[in-house]
């Protein structure tokens, strides 16, 4: 993908530029998404679940669903635990 402008795709826009663009709970909702997914999962799931979708209710659904899917992974993986030091 060799977006990088503003304007040149909603990811673009959200990720890199944090230009409000399905409003402010989905677009923190697909940060999260790509936090805890790769960019090529990341990617994959943008074109096919959203692909350039202007239906603000839909990606907001979708995203949510998306970073609970991977809240949930990562919590099973060992991912979102945190480690206490302990002294001896």
């Amino acid at each position: 993908m060799t977006y990088g402008k503003r304007g040149d795709h909603p990811l673009t826009d959200i990720l890199l530029h944090h230009i409000e663009t399905y409003g402010p709970e989905a677009d923190e909702a697909i940060r999260g998404v790509a936090e805890y997914s790769s960019k090529r999962e990341l990617y994959e799931w943008w074109n096919e679940e959203i692909n350039g979708s202007t239906d603000r209710d839909l990606v907001l659904r979708k995203a949510n669903r998306r970073l609970h899917e991977l809240l949930q992974r990562s919590s099973y993986s060992g991912w979102g635990v945190e480690t206490k030091r302990v002294d001896n």
